[in-house]
């Protein structure tokens, strides 16, 4: 393929290969091979048995394709692919990953100006339905400089992840992992070094959970802590997976395993800590969210949730003064974070603060549109003042936003009863 912006490239080899594996691509591949078309020299993609039009898609975009078996490594494919690239610098995408048009062109302009060997790291954002709805939420900035054509933003926010994107094409520079595949071990030993870019790449695929690519990936993240069993990383991985898959037992244990090689990872405590309060285990919750900021390198959003998910305990254990300075924490690092206003209109109801109950949770709905839990408590909070139709609407408005919210519904069917309770004794 030639691009328009081959000035650079050698005439005997092209610049720029945009390098993929995909399987079942779906409706995202065709976009992303037309965006890249203008930007790199080739693509060179692996298809790992598609059953749908996956195959046609990558032909119809002058894409040479690869058809290789699946051998449960992504590692192993990945490199297939880079056996059969042409270009000097490789660029790894996903079928469901996109970049903006800026993005493309500092990419591009940056492998035409560089001299010397080195590697792009770029931040991936996960983008997910719902407003802080993962612990290592951010919103989507409002003025967004790598914002796409069309209806945008495709949701509130995102997780961030970053990894290398972009690479010298060598034969010593290799992906390891047969999941969460990664070049840094052979960038590290080659000696080339990681710089970047403030290029992200939009990820859309964690959109749309899918219980068949959770259960997947969790079989092969057990298998690379079978392979593996010293890497921290691998158990942290097996830890996202089975708390996808919903194993919360297998997540505790591969996040115990994870600290056990890296003590100090205030990311990794900060799940130790989420888990075993979701669990019920106050105390060890406790000790382990107490060592996020004893790590010494915990930054502001981690020491915020972490005062956080205390404060949630403390409540729990009729600890008032604790938890409310525990939340003053939380909300001087974060003050527009809406759950974190929640737990404070929570905080306030234990002390029988209704104005200030209710301040903080009509804050946290106008912040967090689309989750229920605020307007849940807003309806317990009228429940408990004796206002039952201001406590129906409310809770009928969490049901809206959540039909699956089985504590609005118990509280309205307590309501209903006492209601018909009443209209039995006034008959009688």
């Amino acid at each position: 393929m030639t691009s328009a912006h081959d000035s650079n490239a050698s005439a005997s080899r092209p610049l720029l290969t945009l390098a993929m594996i995909v399987k079942d691509a779906g409706q995202f591949l065709a976009p992303l091979l037309e965006a890249a078309a203008p930007w790199v020299d080739e693509m060179v993609i692996a298809d790992t048995g598609s059953s749908d039009d996956t195959c046609g898609i990558v032909r119809a975009a002058g894409a040479s394709l690869l058809e290789i078996p699946w051998r449960d490594d992504f590692a192993a494919a990945r490199n297939a692919v880079l056996d059969e690239v042409g270009g000097s610098w490789a660029l790894v995408l996903d079928a469901d990953e996109q970049l903006s048009a800026t993005g493309w062109r500092s990419l591009r302009d940056w492998v035409e100006a560089q001299d010397e060997p080195a590697a792009v790291r770029l931040v991936t954002r996960n983008y997910l339905p719902g407003q802080y709805s993962r612990r290592g939420w951010r919103p989507v900035p409002e003025d967004d400089p790598h914002a796409l054509p069309g209806a945008w933003p495709p949701a509130p926010g995102f997780t961030p992840t970053a990894k290398v994107r972009l690479f010298p094409v060598r034969k010593d520079i290799r992906f390891a992992g047969i999941l969460h595949e990664t070049v840094e071990a052979s960038l590290a030993a080659a000696g080339i070094p990681i710089v970047d870019l403030d290029v992200p790449v939009h990820h859309f695929g964690t959109l749309h959970p899918d219980p068949g690519k959770a259960a997947f990936y969790l079989e092969l993240a057990r298998r690379k802590t079978e392979q593996e069993p010293r890497n921290a990383q691998a158990w942290a991985e097996l830890t996202d997976s089975a708390i996808n898959a919903g194993d919360y037992d297998q997540a505790l244990a591969a996040i115990d395993r994870s600290l056990v090689l890296e003590p100090f990872n205030p990311d990794r405590r900060l799940t130790a800590g989420w888990l075993l309060l979701e669990c019920g285990q106050l105390n060890q919750a406790d000790a382990q969210l107490a060592g996020v900021a004893g790590s010494g390198c915990a930054d502001d959003l981690q020491l915020a949730e972490s005062c956080h998910l205390r404060a949630q305990i403390a409540l729990r254990r009729d600890e008032h003064d604790v938890a409310g300075r525990l939340l003053a924490v939380a909300l001087h690092l974060f003050p527009d974070n809406g759950h974190y206003h929640n737990t404070l209109g929570v905080w306030h109801l234990t002390a029988a603060r209704g104005d200030q109950a209710r301040a903080a949770l009509q804050r946290a709905c106008a912040l967090l549109p689309g989750v229920a839990v605020p307007w849940l408590n807003l309806g317990r909070m009228y429940t408990a003042a004796g206002q039952p139709q201001a406590a129906r609407d409310h809770l009928r408005h969490a049901l809206a936003l959540d039909p699956e919210c089985e504590q609005a519904r118990e509280v309205l069917d307590q309501l209903e009863q006492t209601a018909q309770e009443s209209r039995t004794r006034i008959g009688a």
